[in-house]
Formats: C-alpha cells, structure tokens, sequence
C-alpha cells in the first residue's frame, strides 16, 4: 500500500508537470497505442527511479511496517 502510494503520487506529479510545463498530453488509457504505452512506461520508470533515489538518501523509508 505504501509502496503503490508513492510511485502513484510521483506519477500523477511527473504528469501534471509534462502537462503544464512541456504542454504534453498524459497517456489515454482508453486507447494505449505505442505512443501512449511509451508515456505511460516512461512515467512510472521516472517514478520508481525517483522513489529509489529519496529511499538511498533516506528522505522517505523504505518500508513503514517494521518486522522483528
């Protein structure tokens, strides 16, 4: 949950950024053509790169459930 949590909230970020500062279209997920299949890969790619890259400067945690 956690996990799905930040990369669908860096996901939405990444596409409301292409969207109003590069003027482009997010991917329609009613179609999915190789274009839209493109964005769509390239968003979440950016997501979990950046999701990797705060969890190793230890700005978010990995994990927020602690099992001993």
């Amino acid at each position: 949950m956690y996990h799905s949590a930040v990369v669908g909230g860096l996901s939405v970020g990444y596409n409301m950024v292409g969207k109003k500062l590069m003027k482009m279209k997010p991917a329609d997920l009613g179609r999915l053509d190789v274009e839209d299949s493109a964005k769509l890969v390239r968003t979440v790619a950016l997501a979990l790169w950046t999701q990797d890259m705060l969890v190793n400067q230890g700005i978010i945690p990995a994990n927020i459930i602690h099992t001993t």
